[in-house]
């Protein structure tokens, strides 16, 4: 992640705010693997956000290289 916009560092306390929230449900009795799977599907609608996001403004910022186009 570019440092352009400094979301990195606040997404990796989200990160570990939500992998706590769903770990403390596993040791409350929900499966572990649903806990974690609940964790990596919240984690990766924010976490490619905030990619594309920095990516995009250190473009406009910094020059950096812009991310590449998905393939469909």
């Amino acid at each position: 992640m570019s440092p352009a916009i400094g979301v990195g560092a606040s997404t990796a306390l989200r990160d570990a705010r939500v992998l706590t929230d769903r770990l403390l449900q596993a040791a409350g009795g929900r499966p572990l693997a649903e806990a974690l799977h609940a964790y990596e599907e919240e984690m990766l609608g924010y976490g490619f956000d905030a990619v594309r996001d920095s990516a995009t403004r250190g473009h406009h910022l910094v020059g950096q290289d812009p991310l590449p186009t998905p393939q469909a």
